[in-house]
């Protein structure tokens, strides 16, 4: 068989579009190798949402050059949402690679890949494709854990983001197709599965008749065998009471919530076409600790976005104390071309950005840990998936809330096994526990 590795940069959606194309071309007589030498192709699976992540894509490139010229029947990928948008600099900077293809034609890449074998030219694919839902996986995938697409694509056209030019309109697949994905997972070992959308809570609106994903909720909850859902991302502007009863009434649903915040500034979130207000947010943020009350907390947070105010910065960090996350992912403001934030005036300085960014970090690392303290003692319940990287001793897993956690048991507890421990140690990334060999009502990790 021939060799296949994949480098994958980026969200959760490109994870799983990585498995997808390796599941694929697996029916293709490919193997995947963790050796890029080995490889008889190489696809590297790319990020548009900052400049960074497209510095590192092109950075790898470089490096794989080398191999390239030593290996010319080596074919070599760019796949994703900067090959949608940056096809001409990648063709441009790194003329050596012999194919370029956006995230809309995941489901070709055996013909494409078959194109470049056998023309040995330049083969470039980014137009919008037919919605198909591709269930293929490779055997090493993680089936205690799975990521699982329920609709591709974002209509909300925020100023800073070039997700709606990379992964098209909102296209949602069919509840049956997804149920039948999850099925086929649990029956392969998995017990968690992601539901994952770039407005994840938008599911359905498309579909006739229409849905919604409270709905697919309920039907995913009745596949026997699987013991956990999450979702991932919502947009406070599509979440609904009905969502929030969901998550409260739903059982195999998680504490666990991330809703971008972005930022705490009125005048920013106007200025980023967000489509809600700091106050509505809070009003948000109410009602799902009203309904949920152990309900672990993340989002995202953008500093130095144009014009944003030294008042305005101080505001996102008051929210940040307001709300009491969980976890938190800031970002510096990228200017992407072609986003109408990229010709907005006032654009901050790099060294403005990382000040702010520092300060924020500082502000989220003091109310995370005060978040995580009361943990200590706790029992907690946790899904078991695999050795500790800490400690080969170990066994590691999550709680319903998220988090990480080291506990012993090796030897006497299974990969997939759902158990109970007490937290023995409360760590800045993680929890520390001790399995409880009498069960005990777990409570969730995030209070």
């Amino acid at each position: 068989m021939a060799k296949l590795h994949v480098i994958t940069y980026g969200c959760q959606m490109n994870e799983y579009d990585s498995e997808r194309v390796a599941g694929l071309l697996r029916e293709h007589r490919y193997e995947l190798t963790d050796s890029e030498g080995d490889a008889d192709l190489i696809l590297v699976n790319t990020c548009a949402i900052r400049e960074k992540a497209e510095d590192k894509v092109f950075s790898k490139l470089g490096e794989l050059r080398a191999l390239k010229a030593r290996k010319p029947e080596l074919v070599l990928g760019v796949m994703g949402c900067m090959a949608q948008l940056q096809q001409g600099a990648v063709q441009k900077r790194a003329p050596y690679v012999d194919l370029v293809f956006g995230s809309a034609a995941v489901s070709r890449v055996a013909e494409l890949v078959d194109r470049a074998r056998r023309e040995r030219r330049h083969v470039l694919e980014t137009g919008e494709a037919p919605l198909v839902k591709l269930t293929a996986r490779p055997p090493s995938a993680d089936r205690v854990r799975a990521y699982v697409t329920v609709m591709e694509g974002c209509e909300k056209h925020c100023t800073f983001c070039v997700v709606p030019r990379t992964r098209g309109r909102e296209r949602s697949h069919a509840p049956e197709t997804v149920v039948a994905e999850v099925r086929g997972l649990v029956a392969e070992g998995c017990r968690e599965v992601t539901l994952l959308g770039q407005t994840v809570n938008a599911y359905g609106r498309d579909l006739t008749p229409p849905t919604d994903l409270p709905e697919l909720l309920r039907r995913v909850n009745d596949v026997e065998g699987l013991a956990r859902i999450r979702f991932t991302t919502s947009n406070p502007y599509n979440l609904t009471a009905r969502m929030i009863a969901a998550m409260r009434d739903v059982p195999k649903v998680c504490e666990w919530f991330h809703l971008p915040l972005q930022s705490g500034s009125n005048r920013v979130l106007e200025r980023m076409n967000r489509g809600y207000t700091r106050e509505r947010y809070l009003e948000l943020i109410e009602d799902l600790r009203a309904a949920v009350p152990e309900l672990a907390l993340s989002t995202d947070l953008i500093v130095g976005f144009p014009g944003e105010t030294e008042e305005d910065f101080r505001e996102t960090l008051a929210m940040v104390e307001r709300v009491g996350y969980d976890n938190v992912f800031a970002f510096r403001y990228s200017r992407r071309p072609g986003t109408p934030a990229a010709d907005l005036p006032d654009q901050i300085p790099e060294a403005v950005k990382a000040d702010r960014n520092r300060r924020l970090l500082e502000v989220v690392d003091r109310v995370t840990r005060a978040r995580a303290a009361p943990l200590a003692g706790r029992v907690v319940e946790v899904l078991v998936d695999g050795v500790s990287r800490r400690n080969a001793g170990e066994l590691s897993g999550r709680t319903r809330c998220n988090r990480v956690v080291n506990l012993d048991g090796l030897g006497r507890v299974r990969v997939g096994d759902v158990v109970r421990a007490r937290v023995t140690e409360v760590l800045p990334h993680s929890l520390r526990a001790a399995l409880q060999s009498a069960p005990e009502e777990a409570v969730c990790s995030s209070r």
